[in-house]
């Protein structure tokens, strides 16, 4: 079925239909522009080829039995128009209902993108310098007295360079509106440390935009959302980009999909500096301003020189950047400047990614070849989409078509180098245990001199690559897995670890850091022993939208690692993989102290750990969220009860016994789980649950400072 939706600007033409495959099991709805003259000469800009092959894919990708993909919108733009904008897959399969090209998709941190431009256009009317301290316009903002956090620089909350934690997890994403996250976590930050000095390295987060929302409010006197609307939004004519203030029209969106294809509910991304929601169409008008150096239409939103800044590279002045061989050196709100996928063919292109649970985007804008392509997805994975690769393919595709390179990249057939005989010394010199802020990884070397490389999993080391050989060219490969190279280097005297791999079509590589080493040191004390092998549940997140969907359990676990004695690794499972962060507890008693020092990804989210005593208990406290101990949690009373929310507000949690029937009263939120953390409902308000409710489940329920809940279980 194709249905042609009405043109997002005033540009008037005739509308050209492009043939396209035969669709099986998916829904796309279609507009296109016609073919017109341009000032680079007659190029075939109606780009029929790349139209239909591009569609191709997508109802591919759709259809394939293993594919987690369920919509998925993209636009492809030129400085002047929109050349193609097309929706595909569902947004509830249950009622066969699907995308259009004004399906909004939450775009999460391809926002931050705008969130740069916000501040772009402050400086340019000289309300903001780009290089001042952030505190001569933020007052208020404060962290921990002994740190450098005066050094802050606007750029620096632009260009990831700030040093500051990187996410706060309260209140970032959840099932009902929550207006105040960013003076949330500013509050947070008043009492916590930055991980590295302002300016030294850039380390991907979410902190240093959030605090772009508190700049922007604090020179205009708006609210940073109407500044947007107003300066960015109208101006260019993104009619139908929104933030998630409110419900959305049932239908109006595109939802995660349960198992059966019914729409789940609602999200809302509360940092608004990376949870805008928009389609293909509204930002191919931003694009279409950067390819105008600052202007649309008759509307200048940015200067020339403050577009052209937003496109340098600004990692390359920085102290501490020891591997560059990768698309992400980052502009201003841009995740590089370089695009690898188009870098490989030799064209530049400035791009952005962004991720929010099932969300995921891809925006390219390439500034010399004047066109752009934005592609919006949901899938039911956590991370990972086929957003970037299939922005790649778009543009690549139309630039191969317009002549401007000579065919489609492919990716190689995956070779590796010849072995080469490894001395005793060079394996060894590699082996250790790296970590990064999303793992553990050890390298250990067996007697033929080949490196086996191990992921810390679920308190267990588990190997996966062995038979790593050394090459021609210094790095480790399988014959198994030659795609895949591993290197160490020493940089600021720590060893690291990179690996180098192919990425979004898979015709280049990029090689990032993935950790550095640690070195045992000596035993946890006694007090950090005793919290060893203990759990916690969290307290503070009463309407997360990770909780309520199931995306991840409400606990985390202290452990000690194999081989690296004097550390914790505080685990937790989120987005279906389980994650395991360092922290270094060596000096305190009562503080875990983030540890790790690792430029642009794999450094992302660091928090010390925090041991708060709370009426006798141990409590953690670590990335805003804060955790009970599991072993305290008390068994409600039988038949007829009711409990009073504490004056901060935080969660209640209950052990239940077997009953037929649990009846709830009062409570803002509540979430049921089994024994094994599972979850088997949730909801607001006031609810029943008949027959479901197992001996050993696990009861959490919200609501206001002083709120009475009444719980009525039946035998």
């Amino acid at each position: 079925m194709r249905q042609r939706t009405p043109a997002p600007d005033s540009v008037p033409s005739e509308e050209t239909t492009v043939a396209s495959p035969k669709i099986t099991g998916t829904d796309r709805h279609l507009h296109l522009r016609p073919r017109r003259s341009c000032d680079n000469g007659d190029l075939p800009l109606a780009y029929a080829a790349t139209i239909a092959a591009s569609g191709a894919e997508i109802v591919k990708e759709l259809a394939g039995s293993e594919s987690k993909t369920t919509a998925v919108s993209v636009a492809l733009v030129d400085h002047e128009r929109l050349l193609w904008a097309e929706a595909f897959g569902s947004i509830d399969r249950a009622h066969g209902a699907a995308p259009t090209t004004e399906t909004l998709f939450c775009i999460a941190s391809c926002s931050k993108v705008i969130a740069a431009v916000a501040a772009m256009i402050l400086v340019d009317r000289g309300m903001v310098e780009l290089d001042a301290p952030l505190v001569r316009y933020v007052t208020d903002f404060r962290m921990a007295d002994d740190e450098p956090w005066r050094d802050i620089t606007v750029r620096m909350l632009l260009n990831h360079s700030s040093g500051l934690p990187g996410i706060h997890f309260p209140n970032v994403l959840t099932v009902v509106p929550f207006h105040g996250y960013a003076a949330q976590v500013r509050d947070m930050l008043a009492t916590e440390r930055l991980k590295h000095a302002p300016g030294e390295m850039a380390v991907y987060g979410n902190d240093g935009f959030m605090l772009v929302e508190c700049l922007v409010t604090a020179v205009t006197g708006q609210p940073y959302t109407e500044f947007v609307e107003q300066e960015i939004l109208k101006p260019l004519g993104m009619n139908h980009s929104r933030f998630a203030l409110e419900p959305f029209a049932p239908g109006s969106f595109a939802p995660g999909l349960d198992e059966a294809g019914r729409p789940e509910p609602q999200e809302y991304t509360n940092i608004y500096s990376s949870g805008l929601f928009s389609t293909p169409s509204d930002l191919g008008n931003l694009a279409m301003m950067f390819l105008n150096g600052g202007r649309r239409g008759g509307r200048r939103i940015l200067s020339a020189a403050a577009v052209a800044e937003m496109g340098r590279d600004q990692t390359v002045n920085l102290a501490f950047n020891p591997v560059t061989d990768h698309h992400v050196h980052f502009g201003l709100g841009w995740d590089g400047i370089l695009q690898g996928g188009l870098a490989a063919a030799g064209v530049t292109g400035w791009h952005k990614a962004g991720d929010a649970d099932h969300y995921h985007s891809y925006f390219i804008v390439a500034p010399d070849e004047r066109l752009a392509v934005v592609v919006m997805v949901t899938n039911s994975m956590g991370i990972g989409s086929i957003a970037t690769p299939l922005a790649e393919r778009v543009l690549l595709h139309a630039l191969a078509e317009r002549g401007r390179i000579a065919r489609l990249p492919v990716p190689p057939e995956p070779a590796t180098l010849p072995a080469i005989p490894a001395g005793d010394g060079e394996p060894a010199a590699f082996t250790g245990i790296y970590a990064g802020s999303y793992g553990l990884y050890r390298l250990d070397v067996g007697a033929d001199r080949t490196l086996t490389l191990s992921s810390f999993v679920n308190d267990r080391w588990h190997p996966a690559p062995e038979g790593l050989r050394l090459r021609q060219d210094g790095r480790f490969v399988a014959d198994s897995c030659p795609e895949r190279a591993y290197r160490g280097f020493v940089a600021a005297g720590r060893r690291y670890l990179a690996v180098r791999a192919p990425f979004g079509m898979g015709h280049y590589d990029m090689e990032l850091p993935v950790g550095h080493e640690l070195l045992p040191g000596q035993p946890l004390s006694a007090r950090w022993q005793a919290r060893v092998g203990r759990r916690w549940l969290t307290a503070n997140e009463p309407c997360s939208a990770f909780l309520a969907l199931g995306r991840q359990p409400p606990l985390i676990c202290l452990g000690e690692v194999q081989g690296l004695e004097g550390y914790l690794a505080v685990s937790l499972r989120s987005a279906g993989l389980d994650l395991a962060q360092v922290v270094d507890p060596r000096d305190s008693d009562h503080v875990a102290r983030m540890c790790l020092k690792i430029p642009i990804d794999n450094g992302w989210g660091l928090s010390d750990l925090v041991i708060e005593a709370r009426e006798g208990e141990e409590w953690i406290l670590w990335c805003g969220t804060r955790y009970r101990p599991l072993e305290t949690v008390p068994a409600p009373e039988s038949g007829r009860g009711t409990v009073t929310i504490g004056p901060e507000g935080l969660g209640e949690w209950f052990r239940c016994p077997a009953a037929s029937a649990l009846t709830l009263a009062g409570a803002c939120s509540w979430y049921l789980y089994n024994a094994e953390f599972d979850l088997k409902d949730w909801g607001m308000g006031e609810k029943t649950i008949v027959g479901s409710v197992d001996d050993g489940s696990y009861l959490l329920l919200y609501g206001a400072p002083g709120t009475t809940v009444t719980l009525t279980l039946q035998p």
